[in-house]
């Protein structure tokens, strides 16, 4: 992969949308959909963003993978802290997916839980590489601002989508 992938706008308006099922709601009003559907999960649980992984450590669901930037909607936070969680830490600007992000989270994929990925820059687009990367069967949850938290189950459709629009990026 080439060492950082500008992801076009036509591509960032598609992430706009959901890429998995919208819950819609404020944490308190999902929560309950949530706990449901993260409890009957066969594979690993991966949290893309602050806002979703502290909901869901705050109801007692620890991710096997999270990935962080320290804000929500821009806005720096509290940094997420999982006792005996490994930290692993990445670049990667807004717009882009760089390699080294890329790889960081591959890594984090491949390691027995919990693990921190901490992103310097942006980890929104980082999802994708998470769908492109993920065992089956991992479940990843994200953050769709103002709306709710979306539901990824990750199947081989899920995989082979995030790898199409990465590859369309890539080849740009």
């Amino acid at each position: 992969m080439s060492e950082e992938i500008v992801i076009p706008e036509e591509i960032r308006e598609r992430l706009k949308r959901p890429l998995g099922s919208l819950v819609r709601g404020c944490p308190e009003n999902t929560s309950e959909v949530v706990r449901s559907v993260v409890s009957d999960r066969v594979g690993r649980l991966v949290a893309v963003g602050d806002a979703v992984t502290k909901t869901l450590l705050s109801m007692g669901l620890r991710p096997d993978v999270c990935i962080v930037d320290g804000k929500i909607e821009r806005r720096p936070v509290e940094k997420v802290v999982i006792e005996g969680a490994v930290e692993l830490s990445c670049e990667n600007r807004p717009g882009t997916i760089s390699g080294q992000a890329y790889r960081t989270v591959v890594e984090a994929l491949g390691m027995d839980g919990p693990v921190i990925v901490r992103v310097d820059g942006e980890e929104d687009l980082l999802g994708l590489v998470v769908m492109a990367e993920a065992p089956l069967g991992t479940l990843m949850l994200y953050g769709q601002p103002r709306e709710g938290v979306v539901i990824v189950h990750v199947d081989g459709e899920v995989r082979k989508l995030a790898r199409g629009l990465i590859e369309a990026s890539s080849q740009r």
